[in-house]
């Protein structure tokens, strides 16, 4: 069973992606995110917003290595990455993230709530677009409940 829920919006150019409520490997979490990059086949930069408040994650530097490391061999082809979090560990773990691939050249930033996140990541688009991703997030936080 996938630890990873996503949709690409298309049109929008944006990428919704939550992870669920339970521990979860990290080998196995960045071979989900690895599969979704392949799956999507991404020809031109996305915005991406990531949950990962339900995520029952650890911070550690061995764990940022993994993160880091997917980040680099990967090239994730990504304008910005709005990291959603409610965890001191989420937060250093992202913080960690941000450090560690500043020189790719991808705008990242950890908020602690959606709107936040949302009116970052959406700061030079139309209010239309913000209502599609909150639906989009919506939408897979409900799938991950059931």
């Amino acid at each position: 069973m996938s630890c990873i829920r996503y949709s690409y919006l298309k049109k929008e150019k944006q990428l919704v992606i939550a992870c669920s409520d339970k521990k979860v490997d990290q080998k196995i979490l960045v071979s989900e995110f690895k599969s979704i990059f392949k799956n999507l086949k991404l020809d031109s930069p996305v915005d991406i917003l990531i949950d990962i408040k339900s995520l029952n994650l650890e911070a550690s530097v061995k764990d940022n290595e993994r993160y880091t490391s997917f980040f680099l061999k990967e090239k994730i082809n990504a304008k910005k990455i709005a990291v959603l979090t409610n965890t001191p560990s989420q937060v250093v773990q992202s913080m960690l993230l941000i450090e560690g691939v500043k020189h790719l050249g991808i705008a990242m930033k950890v908020f602690n709530s959606e709107k936040a996140g949302l009116d970052w990541i959406n700061s030079n688009c139309q209010n239309k677009k913000t209502l599609q991703i909150h639906q989009a997030l919506s939408k897979l936080s409900n799938k991950k409940a059931s």
